[in-house]
């Protein structure tokens, strides 16, 4: 399929994201007038920044055993996988389409609301132009990330027909389809998806938090609103700037297949390759 088939394929998608963006944008811009009213509260004073960057230190509790409280998380994790990996395939057109409108919306609300302040001059400085910049690039990734877990590039034959077939004929359509590897497969997919969906959460909380901190900066008031300080640790911009890439680079991995592909055919290759060199030399 050429690239002019595939966007035409995914035509209804791609318009109904844009609408999400654009209507994300432009509610942004009216929720920033409403709350922030016509013009800063004086002319020689500055527009109100809020600081972009905070950091969190959480200490465990004395006497915890961190390998004893792993030990005893694993059974808990895998039912979890398992549990994750029913509604995964159960509603994975659903789910999918849901969280990519949804962080589409929820940063495009906070760009447009950004976006006019540094307008009007209420937010001042290059850390939000390097966030609404981030922010960008993680939407474009976004995009292309569902649709890569939709497709993903190595997969089982008929993948993308799983949800018909478990929702036709259960589990035991999947087995027969899939077989023993591709539900192998499976389990780094998902765990590529969950990674998606996690750092998704990330920058929909970090959105959150500017939304709600901006007005409240502007608004000088005494107590900082709940939501405020719920996301406020995800608003650590150099965090996000540095973590953000690698799990999008680990979720595209995982999902895509090539993870899996490179552990199951290439890396026993390499490894024999490497053993031979240190035994027999070059």
């Amino acid at each position: 399929m050429s690239f002019i088939e595939t966007i035409q394929s995914k035509e209804v998608d791609i318009y109904i994201s844009l609408f999400f963006t654009i209507l994300g944008l432009v509610l942004g811009a009216i929720l920033d007038r409403i709350l922030k009213g016509d013009s800063p509260q004086s002319a020689n004073q500055p527009g109100h920044s809020v600081n972009l960057t905070f950091n969190t230190v959480v200490n465990p509790p004395p006497g915890v055993n961190a390998a004893s409280t792993s030990q005893d998380m694993t059974p808990f994790i895998c039912m979890l996988m398992v549990v994750a990996g029913l509604i995964y395939l159960f509603f994975r057109v659903e789910i999918l389409n849901l969280l990519s409108w949804i962080t589409l919306f929820t940063i495009s609300l906070w760009a447009g609301g950004t976006l006019h302040s540094l307008y009007r001059g209420f937010f001042a400085g290059s850390q939000w132009v390097v966030a609404l910049f981030c922010s960008l690039a993680f939407c474009v990734a976004a995009t292309f990330l569902t649709d890569e877990a939709f497709t993903p590039t190595l997969a089982p034959q008929d993948f993308q027909y799983s949800q018909q077939i478990i929702n036709e004929q259960g589990l035991t359509g999947i087995k027969q389809h899939f077989g023993v590897q591709g539900m192998q497969w499976f389990f780094p997919h998902l765990a590529g998806v969950m990674l998606f969906i996690y750092a998704s959460l990330r920058m929909m909380l970090f959105s959150t938090y500017f939304i709600v901190a901006g007005a409240h900066a502007n608004n000088n008031g005494t107590h900082e609103p709940w939501l405020s300080r719920k996301t406020r640790k995800y608003a650590n911009l150099r965090k996000n700037i540095i973590f953000m890439p690698i799990l999008l680079v680990l979720a595209y991995l995982l999902a895509s297949g090539l993870a899996f592909d490179w552990f199951i055919h290439t890396m026993p290759n390499q490894v024999n390759a490497l053993m031979n060199t240190v035994l027999y030399g070059r």
